[in-house]
C-alpha cells in the first residue's frame, strides 16, 4: 500500500523550472506585440506626416504654377514641391526610403499629354494644366519590430491641387459656347456673302495677341440669351443693397475686380424641364463653378455707370475672366444660362449696330493663371465606376499596283436638277436680299422656308450645289478615257457615258444617249435643268425613281460589248446618282413624265405621324415602313429602292451602283438601297475648298472615277505596320475630316449600350484613340480608319482597315474587360489597349 503511494505521487509531482520556456516565449511574444505596436503607432503617424506634406506641395506647386512667368521650367515647380516637403519634415533628396512622382494633369484629372511627369528639367512648364498631382511612398525603419523580423513597415499618400474657382477678375457677361472652337473664336463663315468672315472675326497677325482671335459679339433680340447675355450673381437684393437686377448692381459687378466675392447663389431649382438635374446639384452651393445655373440680367441700357467700367477695362487691357454657356432657358431677368467653362478674354470695344449693341472681345482660351491654389479630392480609383481607355493604332497599308490593260466603261450619271439644288450647302438661299434658310441644312439649322426656286439662289454662284455638282461631273468627263481630253490613251479602249437629270418629271426627253466626245457630254450637262437658259439655276420637286427608271432602260437597250483595238471587250458598267433631297414625288410608269404624285402632307391620313408641312424632308416619312401606302402606291424613297433592286438582279444590265448626297440630307434609302454597297455611298455635308482648286465634291468624283477605272490588278504591301497617317495621306471619306480619320466603337455586352471614339492622328501624325470615361464592364470592340496609301494610283480612294489584328489572327471585334487598376496618375484609371487594323477585304476586290 505504502509503495502504491509513493508512485502515485511520484508520477504526478511537478518539476521543478518546467513553465520557464513556456513564461519565455509569452514574454518574447508580448514584447513583439508591444514592439510592433509602437512602431504602427509611429509609421501612422509618419504617414500623416506624408499626407499632410504631400497636400501643402501640391499646393505649393499649384501656386508656383499660376503664378509662374513666361518660360518657367518643369525645375521651378518640381523645386517648389521639393522645397515645400522639406519645410514639413520630409526630405526626399537624402532620405532613400522615401520617394516622389508628381504629375501634370488636364481638367478631366488626367495626366496631359507629351509629358505629364514633373522632373526637374529645363522644359518649360505646359499651358494647359488643370491640376497637380504629388504621390509619396516610401518605408519607416522600425525600431522594436525586428525582433519579429519586420525591419520597415510602408507609408504612402497622394494629394492633388487645383485652382480655386475665381472670384475676382470675374464678370457678369455669358459668351455662347457655339461660338468657341477650344481656344479660339469659332469662324462663322461668310453667310452674308461680303467675302469677309461675319461678326468681324479675325486671327490677329501682330501685336501683343498674336495668334488670337477677335470677335464682335451681339445679344439676340428681344432679350433672349444669344452670342453673349448680361448676367447677375444674387437673386432679391445685390451685393449693395440694391435690386440684383438693377443697373447699380450691374456697374458695381463689371467695375474693378468685379462682384462675385460679395456672393453667388445658383438658380435654384433646376431650371431646364427637358435636362435631368444632377442628383448633386449644386455641387458647391454659393460658388461658381462649371456645371452652375447663373441667372440672367434684363441687359445693358447704355447706363453712364455701366460705359464707364467697360471703358476702364478697354483703357486697361483687363484679362476678363467670363462664364461660357451652352444651354440658356427663359428671357431677361428669368433668363438662366449653364456654365461649361470659363475663358479668359480682354474687351476692346463696345457700342451699337443698327440699334443693337455689341461687344468686340478678343478670346485668350482657359483661364489657368486665375485664382490661387486649392486642395482636389477626386473619387479614388478603387471606388470609381468609371475608367480611362486610351491606345495607339497601327494598320498594315495595302496598295494597288495596277496593270496597263483595263476594260472599257460605260458611264450613266443620273443628275438631280431640282429646286433646292439652287441653294449652298447648308441650305440657304437669297430672299430679298436676306439669308435665308430655304431647305435642308445641318443639324440645329432654322427650319426651311419655301424658297426653293430660281429666284431665291444663292449667291455667289460658286457655291450652289448645282454648280458644284456640275463641275464635279465636268471633272469626272475630263477624267475618262475619251479623245479629246487631256489624258486620252488610243492604246487603251474608249469609254461612254449617258445623262439623265430629274426634277418631280423626268420625260424620255431628259436623257442624252451614250457618247464619246467629252465636249458634248460636258455641253449637255450644263443644259442639264438649266431654268431660263441659266445653267446654274434649277426648279422642279425630286422624283430620284424616275431617274433610275430612265437609265434603266438606257442601259437594258446599250450593247454589252464593244470591239475596239483589234478584239471584243465587254463593257463595265457605273450608274452615278446625285442628288441633294429626300425623293418625294411618286413613281408612275404609266405616265410620260413618271410623275406620279407629290407625297405631301394631304396623303397622309389625318392624325398620321407624317402629317405635317415639312414631311417632303422627312425621309422615313417617305418609306412605306412608316409612311404606309398611298392609293396603293410605296412612298417614293421605298419605290427608288425597288427600282435599284430591280435594276441589280437584271442580269442584262450588271452595273455598280454609286450614290453622292449632297448636303445633310438623311442616307436613308440611299446608302443601303441604292448603293450597291455601303462603300459605295458617298456624302459631301459642307463644301470644303481645297489648296489645290479642288473642294470635296471633286475628290469624291475622282475617287468614284477611280474605282470604276482600276483595271486588273495586284495587291502591294509595305511589309511592315504603321501607327502615323499623314494629313496627304488621307481624304475626307464618309463624314471623317483630318484628323480624325477612324473610329473605335465599343458596346456593352450586358447593357447593349454602344460607346464611340474617333481615331485621331496628333501633330507628328500618329494615331491614337481614347474614351475619356466610360463605365467600367465587359465590352465588345470594333475599329476601323481610311488610310490611302501613296503609291496608289493618284485618283484612288481611301480604303477602310477594320479587321483587328491579335494573336497572329485577324477578326472583325474582340472583347476587352475594363475594371480599375489603380494607375498612379490621374484621377481615374487608365487602361491601354494598342490596336492592330488590317485592309477590309482584298485591295483589288473593288474590280
Amino acid at each position: 500500500m505504502l509503495d502504491r503511494r509513493i508512485r502515485t505521487y511520484r508520477l504526478s509531482r511537478r518539476t521543478r523550472g518546467q513553465s520557464i520556456p513556456l513564461l519565455a516565449l509569452m514574454i518574447v511574444v508580448l514584447i513583439g506585440m508591444v514592439a510592433l505596436s509602437v512602431d504602427v503607432g509611429r509609421t501612422f503617424s509618419e504617414e500623416r506626416r506624408a499626407v499632410a506634406a504631400a497636400n501643402a506641395a501640391s499646393l505649393s506647386a499649384m501656386n508656383t504654377y499660376v503664378r509662374r512667368p513666361a518660360g518657367t521650367t518643369n525645375k521651378v515647380i518640381y523645386d517648389s514641391i521639393v522645397n515645400s516637403l522639406r519645410s514639413n519634415g520630409i526630405d526626399i533628396e537624402n532620405n532613400p526610403n522615401i520617394r516622389m512622382e508628381a504629375y501634370y494633369l488636364n481638367g478631366r484629372g488626367e495626366p496631359i499629354e507629351g509629358g505629364a511627369r514633373i522632373n526637374p528639367d529645363g522644359t518649360v512648364a505646359p499651358d494647359n494644366v488643370a491640376y497637380i498631382q504629388v504621390n509619396l511612398e516610401g518605408d519607416v525603419d522600425t525600431f522594436f519590430a525586428r525582433v519579429v523580423n519586420q525591419n520597415q513597415l510602408p507609408i504612402g499618400a497622394t494629394a492633388y491641387a487645383g485652382t480655386c474657382p475665381p472670384t475676382d477678375g470675374v464678370y457678369p457677361i455669358a459668351v455662347n459656347n457655339e461660338y468657341i472652337s477650344g481656344n479660339e473664336f469659332r469662324n462663322p463663315g461668310d453667310a452674308n456673302g461680303d467675302g469677309k468672315p461675319d461678326n468681324n472675326w479675325q486671327k490677329l497677325t501682330s501685336g501683343p495677341y498674336k495668334g488670337f482671335t477677335k470677335m464682335r459679339l451681339y445679344p439676340t433680340d428681344g432679350n433672349l440669351p444669344g452670342q453673349f447675355g448680361w448676367l447677375r450673381w444674387l437673386d432679391g437684393r445685390g451685393a449693395s443693397g440694391a435690386n440684383a437686377n438693377s443697373n447699380q448692381e450691374l456697374e458695381l459687378a463689371l467695375t474693378g475686380t468685379g462682384s462675385l466675392s460679395k456672393g453667388f447663389m445658383e438658380v435654384v431649382p433646376w431650371p431646364a424641364t427637358n435636362l435631368p438635374r444632377p442628383a448633386s446639384y449644386p455641387e458647391r452651393p454659393g460658388e461658381l463653378n462649371v456645371g452652375d445655373w447663373v441667372y440672367g440680367s434684363s441687359g445693358y441700357n447704355n447706363s453712364v455707370g455701366v460705359r464707364n467700367a467697360l471703358d476702364a477695362h478697354i483703357a486697361a487691357g483687363t484679362r476678363m475672366v467670363l462664364p461660357i454657356y451652352d444651354i440658356a432657358v427663359g428671357q431677361g431677368s428669368n433668363a438662366a444660362f449653364r456654365v461649361v467653362r470659363f475663358g479668359l478674354f480682354v474687351l476692346t470695344a463696345y457700342g451699337q449696330e443698327r440699334g443693337k449693341p455689341y461687344l468686340d472681345f478678343i478670346f485668350l482660351g482657359d483661364p489657368n493663371r486665375q485664382g490661387t491654389a486649392c486642395s482636389a479630392t477626386p473619387p479614388p480609383p478603387e471606388n470609381t465606376s468609371v475608367v480611362r481607355l486610351t491606345g495607339s493604332v497601327e494598320l498594315w497599308p495595302e496598295y494597288q499596283i495596277v496593270v496597263n490593260e483595263r476594260r472599257p466603261v460605260q458611264y450613266v450619271v443620273i443628275l438631280d436638277v431640282s429646286g433646292s439644288m439652287n441653294a449652298n450647302f447648308i441650305g440657304q438661299g437669297i430672299v430679298n436680299g436676306r439669308v435665308t434658310q430655304c431647305t435642308n441644312g445641318p443639324p440645329g439649322s432654322p427650319p426651311a422656308q419655301s424658297c426653293g426656286q430660281p429666284q431665291y439662289a444663292w449667291n455667289p454662284v460658286q457655291e450652289r450645289r448645282i454648280y458644284v455638282a456640275k463641275k464635279a461631273l465636268e471633272l469626272l468627263i475630263r477624267q475618262t478615257n475619251m479623245p479629246g481630253n487631256p489624258g486620252y490613251d488610243p492604246t487603251q479602249p474608249i469609254d461612254s457615258m449617258a445623262l439623265v437629270w430629274f426634277t418631280h418629271n423626268v420625260p424620255s426627253t431628259n436623257v442624252v444617249p451614250f457618247k464619246s466626245n467629252p465636249n458634248e457630254l460636258i455641253q449637255a450637262v450644263n443644259s442639264a435643268g438649266a431654268y431660263q437658259g441659266d445653267p446654274y439655276k434649277t426648279s422642279g420637286g425630286t422624283n430620284g425613281t424616275g431617274g433610275l427608271y430612265r437609265a434603266s432602260q438606257l442601259l437594258a437597250n446599250a450593247p454589252r460589248t464593244t470591239n475596239q483595238l483589234g478584239k471584243e471587250w465587254i463593257y463595265r458598267r457605273a450608274i452615278i446618282f446625285v442628288t441633294d433631297g429626300v425623293t418625294n414625288t411618286f413613281f408612275n410608269a404609266n405616265n410620260s413624265n413618271v410623275n406620279g404624285g407629290s407625297s405631301n402632307q394631304t396623303t397622309y391620313p389625318t392624325g398620321h405621324v407624317c402629317r405635317k408641312a415639312e414631311v417632303l424632308e422627312d425621309a422615313l416619312c417617305q418609306t412605306t415602313e412608316v409612311g404606309g401606302k398611298y392609293n396603293g402606291m410605296d412612298r417614293p424613297i421605298t419605290q427608288m429602292v425597288n427600282m435599284t433592286n430591280t435594276i441589280k438582279s437584271n442580269q442584262s444590265i450588271q452595273t455598280d451602283i454609286y450614290a453622292l448626297a449632297l448636303s445633310s440630307i438623311p442616307a436613308t434609302g440611299l446608302r443601303d438601297g441604292v448603293a450597291s454597297t455601303p462603300r459605295h455611298f458617298y456624302t459631301a455635308e459642307t463644301l470644303e475648298p481645297g489648296p489645290d482648286g479642288l473642294n470635296n465634291v471633286d475628290r469624291i468624283m475622282l475617287a468614284i472615277n477611280a474605282e470604276i477605272e482600276r483595271g486588273p490588278c495586284m495587291s502591294g504591301s509595305d511589309g511592315e505596320w504603321r501607327a502615323t497617317i499623314p494629313g496627304n495621306h488621307f481624304q475626307s471619306v464618309g463624314g471623317l475630316s483630318y484628323p480624325n480619320v477612324g473610329e473605335v466603337i465599343l458596346q456593352d455586352i450586358s447593357t447593349n449600350s454602344i460607346y464611340r471614339a474617333p481615331i485621331v492622328a496628333g501633330t507628328d501624325g500618329r494615331v491614337r484613340y481614347t474614351f475619356e470615361e466610360i463605365p467600367r464592364g465587359t465590352y465588345r470592340m470594333q475599329a476601323y480608319l481610311f488610310y490611302r496609301h501613296p503609291l496608289d494610283p493618284p485618283t484612288a480612294a481611301p480604303r477602310m482597315y477594320s479587321q483587328i489584328f491579335a494573336n497572329g489572327s485577324t477578326q472583325s471585334d474582340m472583347v476587352v474587360v475594363l475594371e480599375p487598376n489603380g494607375q498612379g496618375a490621374g484621377f481615374i484609371s487608365t487602361i491601354e489597349q494598342n490596336l492592330r487594323l488590317r485592309l477590309d477585304g482584298n485591295v483589288c476586290a473593288v474590280n
